[in-house]
């Protein structure tokens, strides 16, 4: 069972991937209004309930936390994933994408728990059949084949994780721990946010 998002896990760095050109969203998706502040600052709030350390991956300002630039500009998220566990000091290594405002402190909890007896290199949900790889933990073990990929442009976080030792969380195991698949609802364009918003209403009122 989780320990509370309150509980600091101090075995894990988190990183709060703020990439991407946002072409579909026609503006920055970090500094898009949410709650009281930005998609930004609300993905750090939440990470900081879970860890002790956060860091923000992206060319984005202003920012709560410290900003790690990605080193490989354009290669999409496996970027952000190196740079964070390129900069990282712990073994595990808490991962959240910014435009995934749903994913609440408990469920990023709840991952960063399944770490403790796991000898796997990474923990990924699997929702309506899609592996969530921006919502997952990540041992640092894991850089020297994100460094492979990125060298031959095998970009697909997806297929480097299948061909490793991954832990998939599936969807039924998903939602027998409290959960609801809704809370992975990806914001990629303005259809999507309002959307994103309408779901907080119905789901934390």
């Amino acid at each position: 069972m989780a320990r509370e998002p309150g509980t600091i896990r101090n075995s894990l760095t988190g990183f709060v991937l703020a990439g991407g050109a946002s072409r579909r969203m026609g503006r920055d998706k970090a500094q898009i209004p949410w709650g009281r502040g930005t998609l930004l600052i609300h993905g750090v709030e939440r990470m900081k309930r879970v860890v002790p350390e956060v860091f923000v991956v992206g060319t984005v300002a202003p920012a709560p936390v410290p900003v790690l630039v990605d080193k490989l500009p354009g290669l999409g998220p496996l970027a952000g994933v190196h740079a964070a566990l390129s900069h990282s000091v712990t073994d595990w290594n808490l991962i959240l994408a910014v435009d995934l405002p749903l994913v609440p402190p408990k469920l990023l909890a709840w991952i960063a728990d399944l770490q403790a007896d796991s000898s796997a290199v990474a923990i990924v949900l699997r929702v309506k059949s899609q592996l969530q790889p921006l919502c997952a933990a990540y041992h640092r073990g894991l850089l020297p084949d994100v460094e492979k990929a990125l060298a031959n442009r095998e970009l697909s976080i997806h297929r480097l994780l299948e061909r490793l030792s991954t832990r998939i969380i599936e969807e039924d195991q998903l939602i027998a721990s409290g959960f609801v698949p809704e809370m992975l609802l990806n914001v990629n364009t303005p259809e999507d946010m309002e959307r994103a918003r309408a779901v907080a209403k119905t789901m934390y009122g």
